[in-house]
């Protein structure tokens, strides 16, 4: 795919001085801090990172392997202020909302949420719908030629994005693309380092089965756009059931608007998982995916183990990513 006709050089020279002062010590010290040693794939992504062929990075592998650890040590080092790290489940609802408020016109809608930024980073990344993947091709056309440099986190490759034999082609400019203007770095070490787990956000929750914790009769409605009934809302934690959350017609956007109210959650009631239907399964992934992002500690009270939700009728997309983060929980007998 050729060059986009109308790059921004100044702003493309600012993305790439936007990671002049990133060396491997940045990333050891973050490591080390963290209380681990960057393993073999992680250093061979960091060589990469550090001498890229342009100021755009792909970074695909399997779950739990480091790609966002790695995207988060380079954007908090990023010397520039005007930068921006979004959760891919995040920015795509804002970007349809930013398009219809601009009849449909991109580029208003890419100034609303972009503006004149040096980097952008995206995490978990990602194409199941033929209709997202048009949307897609159009965003990076857009972003390239604004010149930004952008960092992406996925579980795919992007020979992988929108997988479906049926419209796999149609999105073929867009691997192209991303191909042609992104240093393209795997990252799998062979291990899911959320299995050591951790102290803190996501992975200092827990998940506790056979739990006698009741429903509750209490409710509490989070009014907004779209209202969310949960059982309770205190000083420090949101009261929900399972109910609550992932039977209702509740998206990315409604867990994001529940994170900027508390970082502490408590779920009741979790069914066995290998009972969803598959919408409630897919919000349930959701409903991780944005707590992970977000750091939010939860509780899960739930029936029976977080490994079921592989025997559901119809699993959710993304499933091994979904089971890596609940492996991080803590899980008390």
């Amino acid at each position: 795919m050729p060059r986009p006709p109308s790059v921004d050089p100044a702003a493309e020279a600012r993305g790439r001085a936007s990671f002049a002062e990133l060396s491997s010590r940045t990333f050891e010290e973050a490591a080390a801090a963290s209380g681990f040693a960057p393993d073999d794939a992680q250093r061979r992504a960091i060589a990469r990172i550090l001498s890229p062929r342009q100021p755009r990075v792909y970074l695909h592998g399997p779950a739990g392997r480091g790609k966002t650890w790695l995207m988060d040590v380079a954007f908090a080092a990023a010397r520039t202020t005007r930068k921006r790290r979004v959760h891919f489940h995040a920015f795509f609802p804002a970007l349809h909302a930013a398009i219809f408020r601009h009849a449909h016109d991109l580029e208003a809608a890419l100034d609303d949420l972009v503006g004149e930024l040096d980097l952008l980073c995206f995490d978990e990344f990602h194409v199941h719908d033929v209709a997202d993947g048009v949307l897609v091709r159009r965003l990076l056309d857009a972003l390239l030629a604004r010149g930004i440099a952008i960092v992406v986190t996925s579980n795919y490759a992007p020979e992988q994005l929108l997988p479906n034999p049926l419209f796999h082609g149609t999105f073929a400019p867009a691997i192209a693309a991303i191909r042609a203007h992104f240093d393209v770095i795997e990252v799998d070490g062979g291990a899911d380092h959320r299995e050591r787990g951790g102290a803190d956000g996501f992975a200092a929750g827990s998940w506790i089965t056979g739990s006698a914790e009741g429903a509750g009769q209490g409710s509490h409605v989070i009014r907004g756009e779209r209202d969310i009934v949960v059982r309770g809302l205190d000083d420090a934690t949101v009261h929900a059931t399972f109910a609550d959350l992932c039977d209702q017609p509740l998206g990315a956007a409604d867990y994001a608007r529940l994170a900027d109210l508390r970082e502490r959650w408590r779920i009741l009631a979790v069914p066995p998982l290998e009972r969803l239907a598959a919408s409630s399964a897919q919000r349930f992934a959701n409903l991780v995916d944005v707590a992970a992002d977000r750091g939010v500690r939860i509780g899960f009270h739930a029936a029976g183990p977080f490994e079921a939700l592989a025997h559901a009728p119809v699993p959710p997309l993304d499933l091994a990513r979904t089971l890596s983060r609940l492996r991080s929980l803590q899980r008390p007998e």
